[in-house]
């Protein structure tokens, strides 16, 4: 498996990667599959910011998972404040590529002049939490009942990281 920063070739495994955890599990609030147009979008906003990067986990023709990292508000004062996400694929998780891919991404965005990292994981992640706290985040909140999916009600908790 390798670590690598997102190509625009990517566009397709990501989404095959990600829609599903769209369409079946509450650990993202869209609702609707990203297309492939979009998909490409997202991935120049990427490339185009040093704060803003996102990495692959590949291997055996296949992508593992990926983490990105975005904008915390799109308000100027926030730029230097982003949030951050890792999915990995359900058969992968477990094994590392979670921590490997966020071991590349914070290792970009500490040259690139962030000062807070944010993650809001969907109560209840334990392993997700883990993966935050791991890596230094600290839990600072939790939205009760904040968004709605498939009929029910979820809470997020927010957890932060100094650089």
């Amino acid at each position: 498996m390798i670590i690598r920063a997102v190509a625009f070739e990517d566009a397709a495994a990501i989404n095959a990667l990600y829609n599903p955890f769209i369409l079946e599990t509450p650990a993202t609030f869209e609702t609707a599959p990203i297309d492939l147009e979009a998909r490409r979008r997202w991935i120049e906003s990427r490339l185009a910011n040093p704060r803003h990067p996102a990495f692959v986990a590949e291997g055996e023709g296949r992508l593992f998972g990926f983490a990105n990292a975005a904008p915390f508000d799109a308000r100027q004062a926030y730029e230097t404040s982003i949030k951050v996400s890792v999915f990995v694929a359900p058969d992968a998780q477990g094994k590392g590529v979670g921590a490997q891919l966020y071991e590349a991404l914070f290792a970009a965005v500490s040259a690139a002049d962030v000062h807070r990292a944010y993650a809001g994981i969907v109560a209840p992640n334990p392993a997700s939490v883990a993966l935050h706290q791991r890596f230094g985040f600290r839990h600072v909140s939790t939205l009760d009942e904040v968004g709605r999916k498939f009929g029910r009600y979820y809470s997020v908790m927010w957890f932060e990281k100094r650089f």
